[in-house]
């Protein structure tokens, strides 16, 4: 059997070279650890200590094999690492706290799959008997978190892991977006945009959507000085908005279908920023959800790619 590993499937993608909000060249310590330690509980141990014995029976060898047996035949060897091992999850662990970033990610697939499709399928009592403490779907949200948290630009889904700039949200919105704002005009809309993703990695979406939605304000405010189209102060992207499509931003024939265009405009992250993020919570305690911060952030791309490129 062929599994085809991340680093064989991502040469099929053109790298860019823009700079991103992720990185995809080193693991931090801390992840290595995080990640051994998910794998732990989401697995468990390949051999048990119980009440009836010091060591118990090879309780959950099978896991730990298949991981190991697929990565050493991918990787054209019989032991994952110099260092001197006895078992199998021995050496997945001291491989994954030791293996170069593209490596790293290889074997965590690896993992995650054998979690997710293997490990899911568990009933309570098996999962009892092989010892795993985390569920499987508790195991990837947490996989993913980690590498969210520590910008590692991975994420596990649909049975593989997944390059965040090659996903079409990334590649098509989140990458230009970045190469419009690295013009020496938009470094405060570039700034607040990269803080949006940064506390949108940390989990601070409403944060989020705040820089977002102060990102979008900054690139319009930058458009309408480089045009010399003034604008009162103290101005919110609704009448920016107002003001560049009075000055003709875009060709008259686009008049068609402007008028959806300006709706989802005015509708949608200025909207998204005035009733979750920029107003004051009340009473109640108010919670953004992730998925409406993401909308938020993939949103404030496409607009900011959007007028940049009308505004050339």
């Amino acid at each position: 059997m062929i599994y085809e590993l991340l680093s064989r499937r991502k040469k099929k993608f053109d790298r860019s070279g823009v700079r991103d909000v992720y990185q995809y060249d080193t693991v931090p310590g801390k992840l290595r650890v995080q990640v051994q330690q998910i794998l732990i509980d989401a697995i468990g141990p390949q051999y048990r200590v119980d009440a009836y014995a010091i060591s118990g029976p090879a309780h959950n060898p099978e896991a730990w094999e298949v991981i190991h047996k697929i990565l050493c035949r991918e990787l054209g060897r019989h032991r994952l690492t110099d260092s001197s091992y006895s078992l199998h999850n021995e050496g997945v662990l001291n491989y994954l706290g030791t293996a170069n970033a593209e490596d790293f990610i290889d074997a965590l697939e690896v993992c995650c799959r054998v979690i997710d499709i293997t490990i899911g399928k568990w009933n309570s009592g098996q999962l009892q008997m092989h010892g795993v403490k985390q569920d499987s779907a508790s195991a990837l949200q947490e996989i993913n978190y980690r590498l969210k948290e520590s910008a590692l630009g991975y994420e596990y889904a649909d049975g593989q892991m997944i390059r965040m700039d090659s996903e079409y949200t990334h590649e098509e919105l989140i990458k230009p977006a970045l190469v419009l704002l690295s013009g020496k005009h938009f470094e405060g809309a570039q700034e607040e945009f990269l803080d949006a993703h940064k506390e949108y990695r940390a989990g601070n979406y409403q944060k989020a959507i705040v820089s977002c939605a102060k990102s979008f304000e900054s690139a319009l405010k930058v458009v309408c000085k480089i045009k010399g189209w003034p604008y009162e102060k103290g101005a919110r992207a609704s009448d920016l908005l107002r003001r560049v499509r009075s000055e003709g931003l875009w060709p008259d024939y686009l008049d068609g279908s402007f008028d959806q265009l300006l709706a989802t405009l005015t509708s949608g992250l200025p909207k998204v920023r005035n009733d979750a993020g920029a107003h004051g919570q009340g009473p109640e305690r108010r919670t953004v959800p992730p998925y409406v911060a993401a909308y938020a952030l993939q949103l404030c791309a496409a607009k900011i790619k959007l007028i940049a490129a009308a505004a050339e």
